[in-house]
């Protein structure tokens, strides 16, 4: 019998953001989760929360039946070397570059969940892939139940994680870089910083909401806004001379390299 249902290892910003949306949807009740890590500050704010906190992960790896592991992968291997010997572990891992075979190295006989999430988690507005297929049917409704309060979530199999770090994973940072260059180059023409922000952010939304609601291809939508000898074509016309697809395509594909690099070196 376990004292918690759900033990965090780690207490950053994407611990905070799954310990808030489990709060908030109510998956699991603040009493019967504890939460670990070093820093005493980020633990009374978690305690303020109606939320158990110890320093000790030894308390938590014991005495909870699930366990989350939100810490960085360089950390990890530390811990571990604490715990190898406790064993039929359920464990539930967002760390980038750890493999389910690999934390199965450590911890004899667990069972392990993995989830790529993204930063836009912090906001309820993730997208997150899971393969959680080592749990029984109540152990995958906990952790899709969780990570759906952080925004959408997906099932796949872990093999396909290295595509789905250059896709979602890291693709805020490609919309970021977009973004930024929009409104620079908004600036440059003579807009404030603070207009040109506006519209370009809005535009984002906006475009966003026409491919989701769509009843065509992208391609469709693209050419619906470029008038044959209008403005919108010489823009996309220059996007292409540029070759821009392919270079999106290409950082993908060295982000998608590197991922499968440090999950084998891992």
């Amino acid at each position: 019998m376990y004292d918690y249902k759900l033990g965090i290892v780690g207490a950053g910003n994407m611990a905070s953001a799954i310990l808030n949306g489990i709060l908030r949807t109510g998956v699991v009740s603040p009493e019967k989760i504890v939460v670990s890590d070093i820093d005493d500050k980020k633990l009374e704010i978690i305690k303020n929360q109606g939320v158990n906190t110890v320093k000790d992960n030894k308390v938590l790896f014991k005495n909870a039946e699930f366990i989350i592991l939100a810490v960085k992968p360089q950390v990890a291997k530390v811990i571990f070397r604490d715990f190898e010997k406790i064993e039929n572990l359920k464990i539930i891992s967002i760390m980038a570059g750890i493999t389910k075979d690999t934390l199965k190295s450590f911890f004899d006989g667990a069972k392990v969940a993995r989830i790529m999430p993204n930063t836009p988690c912090l906001l309820e507005e993730g997208a997150c892939a899971i393969d959680a297929g080592d749990f029984d049917d109540d152990g995958k409704t906990l952790v899709f139940d969780i990570f759906k309060s952080l925004g959408k979530v997906v099932e796949l199999d872990e093999k396909h994680f290295d595509a789905v770090t250059a896709v979602s994973g890291s693709g805020p940072a490609y919309v970021y870089t977009f973004i930024k260059a929009m409104i620079d180059a908004g600036c440059d023409m003579g807009l404030s910083d603070k207009i040109s922000e506006e519209l370009t952010l809005q535009t984002f939304v906006g475009a966003v909401k026409m491919v989701e609601n769509r009843t065509t291809d992208i391609e469709t939508l693209i050419k619906n806004v470029c008038s044959p000898g209008g403005t919108t074509i010489e823009a996309v016309k220059s996007f292409k001379e540029n070759n821009l697809e392919e270079i999106i395509k290409d950082g993908m594909r060295k982000c998608k390299k590197r991922s499968k690099e440090l999950s084998e070196n891992a």
